[in-house]
């Protein structure tokens, strides 16, 4: 689906991925449960912020 506003419509996707111990992923688990959000939302948003491109 292309979404005509989004400057990035079209782009190619990437795939990011990390390891975490397992404590860590649980605390990040809690943050994205408390913020109502899935673990790629979640991931995707700070990505977002990091690289500066809010949405």
């Amino acid at each position: 689906m292309v979404i005509k506003d989004n400057p990035l419509s079209g782009e190619e996707r990437k795939i990011v991925s990390t390891r975490l111990y397992q404590t860590e992923f649980l605390y990040f688990k809690k943050i994205c449960e408390q913020e109502g959000k899935s673990v790629n939302t979640k991931l995707r948003e700070m990505v977002r912020k990091e690289i500066g491109v809010e949405e």
